[in-house]
């Protein structure tokens, strides 16, 4: 489960109350991961929630759950937008291509071997998302040439010895293909033991000769390079024209054995394999913990009670807007308005004065997740990327 789902899951429960006024309560209703529940709000019971409903509301505890739902996502909106506004983004995020055909023509590589294709490794990134959108082939035309060829997409050895993917793509002599796919989400933060790699190989046809697809073209900008003992995404150094290369490290590789990829050699061409990706980072991961600790986490506690008392906020907004007439909004309109200002006080005090500052902080930015770095205020780069 990730943590953006965890982190949330059963944050508050609705209600732990055995009320005879009514309707039984669903399965799951008075489970609460913090201890806190809705209907304990001060302000709040089930008889008062439960009176109130109106013709076809779809019954009490629907109202509660679609109070507690909102609430869970206006808190991460508030945080989400109050935390971008107090730091910056840790790497570029957006589009790039792994593998460049600037100098396709110049150049054939024979490919000897029985596998051959590119291979990726990225930081870890808790929050990262490594997404292949499309794959690029680049032959030259020879004897007997297929018309398509079988790519295989490899996790490291320990993680298991299926492909993860597989996809047939079509190959013209002297022309670079792109093939868009399924976009295939590979984990950056799986592995405790090593960061994640990936290979991306096929077996060569007979005669099978490659175009000059290269990691490295020469041509400009950021040069990128294969490094284990000291990978690209660790430097601080400008990545001009290279998003990538702040996400993962990329080589061409060939090798006999599946078994010893790990091992296989690594080098500038790629083999005609190029790949078109996406590298994002989840902002929910600032603020989710992986697996909440309500006791001992006093962030996790905090963001328990903000939700809650947004989901009070939801129920009586609820309420105060409905046009059906009741006697709690004819006697107590005054004091649920209150109320309700008070819930919403209570809510932004949280966010903005304990949960923003807090997570925006240096010791705490990257508390659960590492998408975020603190505010750029001199014009330099800090040197300081998590792995």
């Amino acid at each position: 489960m990730s943590a953006t789902t965890s982190c949330f899951e059963d944050v508050i429960g609705l209600s732990r109350t055995d009320c005879p006024c009514v309707d039984d309560a669903p399965v799951g209703a008075n489970v609460s991961e913090s201890g806190l529940y809705l209907d304990e709000l001060p302000g709040l019971n089930l008889r008062l929630l439960n009176a109130t409903q109106a013709c076809g509301s779809g019954g009490l505890w629907e109202k509660l759950e679609i109070a507690r739902e909102n609430a869970i996502e206006d808190t991460q909106a508030e945080l989400m937008a109050c935390i971008a506004a107090n730091t910056d983004p840790r790497r570029g995020i957006g589009q790039a291509q792994i593998g460049e055909d600037k100098k396709a023509t110049a150049s054939a590589h024979k490919l000897r071997h029985a596998y051959h294709g590119l291979t990726v490794q990225t930081a870890k990134v808790l929050g990262g998302r490594f997404t292949v959108e499309s794959i690029g082939t680049a032959f030259k035309p020879t004897s007997g040439m297929p018309a398509t060829i079988t790519l295989h997409v490899y996790d490291r050895v320990e993680a298991g010895a299926s492909p993860m993917a597989s996809y047939v793509l079509p190959i013209t002599g002297n022309q670079v293909r792109w093939t868009d796919i399924e976009p295939l989400e590979l984990p950056m933060s799986h592995l405790p033991w090593s960061n994640p790699r990936y290979w991306f190989v096929f077996e060569p046809y007979d005669g099978a000769q490659a175009m000059n697809s290269q990691i490295n073209c020469g041509c400009g900008g950021f040069a990128p390079y294969w490094d284990p003992a000291r990978p690209q995404y660790e430097s601080a150094q400008q990545k001009t024209g290279k998003l990538w290369a702040d996400w993962a490290m990329a080589a061409g590789t060939y090798g006999d054995d599946l078994a010893e990829r790990d091992t296989w050699a690594t080098e500038n061409p790629t083999a005609g394999i190029m790949l078109r990706v996406r590298f994002e980072c989840d902002e929910r991961t600032s603020f989710c913990a992986d697996s909440p600790n309500y006791a001992s986490d006093h962030v996790q506690k905090v963001l328990a009670h903000a939700v809650r008392f947004r989901a009070g906020y939801n129920l009586l907004t609820d309420l105060l807007h409905s046009t059906d007439i009741n006697r709690w909004t004819m006697t107590a309109g005054d004091a649920m308005e209150a109320l309700r200002k008070e819930y919403d006080e209570n809510f932004l005090k949280r966010v903005r004065e304990y949960l923003c500052p807090e997570l925006s902080s240096g010791a705490n930015i990257n508390r659960y997740g590492d998408c975020r770095k603190c505010k750029d205020t001199h014009g330099m780069r800090r040197g300081t990327i998590r792995n």
